[in-house]
């Protein structure tokens, strides 16, 4: 491809580089200039243009970008339709993020000319969520370049989860209190649920080679999908007891410890064409851990290689991942709402006072938030600060709420959002209150709370004379998408990128919609 500048007459056929005015008429770049719009900019006084002109070899922009996403579109994946050399990729449906990061590298290797970006693997992500992009830079791309980043092209694919069928065997010591074990079947039965699975029965046994070797076979005669054993003691060699175990009956054992933490002592086996998962002792609990990251792909039939485990030591260190979320828990049947107020924000419209300290009645803004909330119907409250959190502590301290700080408050409200979502994953949606509307009545709340059974995957929102309001609440089916959110909105995004999800509840009160963001509001306050 040529780019440069030419005289205007001699710009037929060529493309333009940059946008202009003709006549209160714009013709924008990328325009493919033909006779009558040469001339009538050099009718205008343009007596020369800066235009691309593309060579026999070259494949335009939008032609090559739909060619490259085709050639990586795998299942579970949609292609929109290229607009100015960019394809973007979609999520046809709920499922496991998963691609060959290798082939992504070697197409972008290829020329600067051809991109390709994708979110990062091995996240759950909705249908409709975009989970990657095709841009090609100029106008044109030569044939032969195109040609080699597609020979690179492996396939991205949203993999759908598949039911399973688990048995869970634990090991004892008599140090091990009974009360634990039941903890760990509960917790393991919730970590199957959420993925769409069941745990048909849980096996006890001694902590010993035989007796492992025996549950395994009466675990076998069940006919499960997938075998879970958690170890008394956490498994510190290839010739351990459990990997001894599954050996003893004729199993594999692929891998023992994977590059995660929490999760690294983890025991990958198979027993007959059955997967076999030596639980790592953290598994005990809700949180995030390597175990987390092989049932989703065994959930979704996902073949799980050494190349693969070795990756994930590159983000591996779960641990130091402040806002990693935990396990997508599925919470007892019922309508299980948690609170979630905001008060990390700098107050910045308000000038120098920080508005969630300022007098409301008897109380201050915060606190009258905070009050309405406890007397509602949710099942738990947490406050979320992060500007001023001394003082903002101070004024909150005589209720009985959860609080935490936002240390990265100042980049955004998506990141206190994030905060309190991760303590809150356990629960079936999450209300969302601003901490500057005390307008907001618990009658309001109430009937935002009723309209969430069974909405786990919606977003309800009130509406006061065809506008809609605050509080949000969201159903744990977007928690994930939120935790990942990053800048200076909240909901509005989600509302905007499900806007089928969205359930709206009409309200009588214009309290929904009054906030305290200025200076000049605050002072209304004192004429109330």
């Amino acid at each position: 491809m040529w780019f440069g500048e030419l005289k205007t007459e001699d710009c037929v056929a060529c493309i333009l580089a940059h946008s202009l005015k003709v006549s209160g008429k714009k013709i924008s770049k990328g325009t493919l200039l033909d006779h009558s719009m040469v001339k009538e900019l050099s009718e205008h006084g343009y007596d020369s243009l800066t235009v691309a002109r593309l060579e026999e070899s070259d494949i335009p922009e939008d032609e090559a970008a739909t060619r490259l996403s085709i050639a990586v579109c795998g299942s579970g994946v949609r292609v929109e339709t290229a607009h100015t050399g960019r394809v973007n990729l979609y999520a046809a449906c709920d499922g496991l993020f998963v691609f060959d990061r290798d082939s992504i590298i070697a197409i972008n290797s290829v020329t600067e000319s051809i991109t390709l970006s994708v979110i990062a693997e091995n996240q759950w992500v909705l249908a409709g969520r975009m989970i990657g992009t095709a841009k090609i830079i100029p106008y044109g791309v030569a044939q032969e370049d195109l040609t080699k980043a597609i020979s690179y092209a492996s396939d991205l694919m949203v993999c759908k989860p598949h039911a399973k069928r688990a048995v869970l065997i634990q090991t004892t010591f008599s140090a091990i209190k009974t009360s634990t074990l039941d903890k760990t079947a509960k917790t393991t039965a919730q970590r199957l649920q959420a993925r769409s699975s069941d745990l048909i029965k849980e096996l006890r046994c001694d902590h010993a080679i035989d007796n492992v070797a025996d549950a395994l076979a009466t675990a076998g005669s069940l006919q499960p999908d997938l075998v879970l054993i958690v170890g008394a003691s956490a498994i510190s060699d290839r010739f351990d007891v459990l990997p001894s175990a599954v050996m003893r009956c004729k199993g594999h054992v692929q891998r023992v410890g994977i590059p995660v933490d929490p999760g690294n002592l983890l025991m990958l086996a198979e027993l007959g064409g059955m997967p076999v998962v030596g639980m790592p002792g953290c598994a005990r609990s809700v949180k995030h851990n390597g175990l987390d990251l092989l049932l989703d792909r065994i959930i979704c039939d996902i073949e799980i290689t050494d190349a693969w485990l070795n990756s994930l030591c590159i983000g591996g260190l779960l641990g130091e991942m402040h806002d990693r979320p935990q396990p997508r828990v599925v919470a007892t049947p019922g309508n299980r709402v948690a609170a979630l107020v905001l008060a990390a924000g700098s107050s910045k419209r308000a000038g120098e006072t920080n508005k969630l300290l300022y007098p409301f009645k008897d109380k201050t803004l915060v606190g009258a938030v905070i009050e309405t909330v406890l007397k509602s119907s949710v099942m738990t409250s947490l406050v979320v600060t992060g500007h001023q959190r001394e003082r903002v502590e101070e004024a909150i301290k005589q209720y009985d709420i959860e609080v935490c700080h936002s240390v990265k408050y100042s980049s955004g409200m998506a990141h206190s959002l994030a905060m309190g979502i991760s303590r809150l994953q356990t629960y079936d949606a999450v209300l969302v209150c601003l901490a500057d509307m005390p307008h907001v009545s618990t009658d309001v709340i109430n009937k935002i709370v009723a309209s969430a059974d069974g909405a786990k995957n919606k977003i309800v929102v009130p509406v006061y004379n065809q506008q809609r309001g605050n509080p949000v609440l969201i159903g744990r089916t977007f928690f994930d998408s939120l935790l990942q959110h990053e800048g200076d909105s909240g909901a509005r995004y989600l509302i905007q990128q499900y806007p089928d999800q969205v359930i709206e509840v009409e309200v009588d009160t214009d309290s929904v919609l009054r906030d305290y963001d200025t200076a000049v509001a605050l002072q209304s306050i004192d004429k109330e």
